[in-house]
């Protein structure tokens, strides 16, 4: 697994991380807490496409992180699974 920053596994030993069994979780993690260096090990790690297949998938991610994600990968709203379970309209800016 890359050096990514330690803040990011305040509640688990990050020994057991697996990068591959792991992957929504980590990636989801690193677009929440981590800082931008971690975001571009994730994306030497597991590259573009496959970062864009995996975050589209997520249930939840906040709003921030659900912005970066649409700018980044230039995807609508409507792309993301966390924004087809909200349960209101009103909620479109997030997940």
């Amino acid at each position: 697994m890359p050096p990514l920053s330690k803040h990011l596994f305040w509640d688990v030993d990050a020994r057991e991380i697996d990068p591959e069994k792991h992957e929504a979780w980590l990636v989801r993690r690193v677009l929440e807490h981590g800082y931008w260096n971690d975001w571009r090990l994730i994306v030497d790690l597991y590259g573009k496409p496959r970062l864009r297949e995996t975050v589209t998938r997520l249930r939840t991610l906040d709003p921030r992180a659900f912005a970066f994600c649409r700018a980044i990968f230039d995807l609508p709203a409507s792309s993301f699974r966390c924004s087809t379970l909200m349960p209101s309209p009103s909620q479109s800016g997030s997940c």
